[in-house]
């Protein structure tokens, strides 16, 4: 069973620099996965980067990683997701709309998914496309075709059978986080909030089979 580690940091909006703590981010869910602190992992050479296009990596080692935040919410929120493969996370406020960008960028199905579901659908759909953007490595607007639909008890499907999806929020509905990851039958996932684990997961097939708070 493969598992997925994924990190939040906060910070007061004014006092922010999000690219700054996505990077806190993904070195501290690195320490979690690997169990060795940032010194141990850079005198191994392991060092933090970013490919020509945009996406981070770890030179040095074969765990991917990769990295949202949004200083849209009440706090500043930064997002690592680490994974052995390839990743994709988002995060964005959960209450967010914008029927503008899901008519240029939603599929017929999605917006009628959208339409059905005002206060909390276009979050979740508009962070599995930004997920599998970032998990393909191309962008929104390089990626190939694709599209998600969410069944009624909330599992998550997708067009590209190649992947496994995931998607949740966290305090008080303000953030929804959704992460790609390449295609499994059973995935881990625990989320940590400021160093402490506050949610684990365990999915089969996309599908969520058990849950608990910490």
């Amino acid at each position: 069973m493969k598992r997925v580690v994924i990190w939040l940091k906060t910070a007061d909006r004014q006092d922010a620099t999000l690219s700054e703590l996505g990077r806190q981010a993904a070195w501290e869910a690195l320490c979690s996965f690997t169990g060795e602190t940032r010194e141990e992992l850079e005198r191994s050479g392991v060092m933090l980067k970013k490919h020509s296009n945009g996406k981070p990596f770890f030179e040095g080692s074969h765990i991917g990683v990769s990295i949202s935040h949004t200083s849209k919410t009440k706090k500043a929120v930064a997002v690592a997701a680490i994974y052995e493969g390839e990743v994709g996370v988002d995060v964005e406020d959960a209450l967010r709309e914008s029927w503008k960008v899901a008519k240029r960028m939603f599929s017929q199905q999605e917006q009628d998914w959208v339409r059905e579901h005002e206060d909390i659908g276009f979050a979740r759909i508009w962070t599995l496309r930004e997920s599998y953007a970032k998990w393909t490595g191309l962008g929104l607007a390089k990626m190939p075709a694709v599209e998600f639909w969410i069944e009624e008890n909330g599992d998550i499907r997708c067009s590209d059978t190649g992947c496994s999806a995931f998607s949740f929020c966290v305090p008080d509905e303000e953030w929804r986080i959704s992460c790609i990851t390449d295609r499994q039958d059973r995935v881990e996932m625990e989320v940590f909030l400021e160093g402490k684990i506050f949610l684990k997961k365990y999915w089969k097939n996309a599908l969520q089979i058990k849950h608990h708070h910490v």
